[in-house]
């Protein structure tokens, strides 16, 4: 009975070996999946495409981009992109860099991920602006494979890169508007005494 026993309990690891090897096979597959669809969304960026990532979004999608705006599907994405490029203006460009901080929690169909990004912006006028997003995403598994559901985009908004030329600008305006302030002001008061002296030296 004992030998049967241990037979049978050798059977059993040796049936379920196979199993394991299936899973992480599995999960390899989807880890693999997921980092597709980061470089996805990097080639979207790089080529000023959104399009390229409407196969991988979700029919619920929507997320919260890195200046705060909601999105709530393919559309608002675009429109987003738009406004966005419009602000660079012609010639602009946008490009990003992301890091996922680690491999994607996978739970059934769902997976969590996280990370940053290395953003730079570029004018049509050729001022450059780099900076620094933090992301989160959510990504659903349906029949055709792994697709984007919810996203949030952020950054420091305290010493961000435009924080800082907007101060740098302000800051310029200042000095200027001080300035004229100052010579308008010096002339009003030093005129009375140079018309004074002018009198005086006529008068002499």
């Amino acid at each position: 009975m004992n030998k049967l026993r241990r037979t049978a309990g050798c059977l059993g690891v040796l049936l379920a070996l196979p199993m394991a090897s299936f899973a992480v096979a599995d999960e390899e597959a989807d880890h693999a999946a997921l980092r597709a669809l980061v470089q996805e969304y990097e080639t979207a960026i790089e080529n000023a495409d959104p399009s390229v990532l409407q196969p991988y979004l979700a029919s619920d999608f929507s997320g919260v981009m890195v200046t705060g705006e909601e999105i709530e599907s393919f559309d608002s994405l675009q429109a987003y992109w738009d406004r966005i490029q419009g602000l660079l203006g012609d010639g602009g460009k946008y490009t990003v860099k992301v890091h996922v901080a680690q491999p994607a929690t996978i739970i059934g169909d769902v997976a969590f991920a996280y990370g940053t990004t290395d953003d730079t912006a570029i004018t049509s006028s050729g001022k450059e602006y780099d900076f620094q997003g933090f992301w989160t995403a959510i990504c659903r598994r349906d029949g055709e494979g792994w697709k984007i559901e919810r996203i949030h985009g952020s950054m420091d908004a305290i010493t961000n890169t435009f924080v800082a030329a907007a101060l740098r600008n302000t800051a310029m305006w200042s000095g200027l508007v001080g300035g004229l302030v100052g010579f308008v002001i010096g002339g009003v008061l030093i005129w009375p005494v140079a018309r004074r002296r002018s009198a005086q030296s006529i008068a002499n």
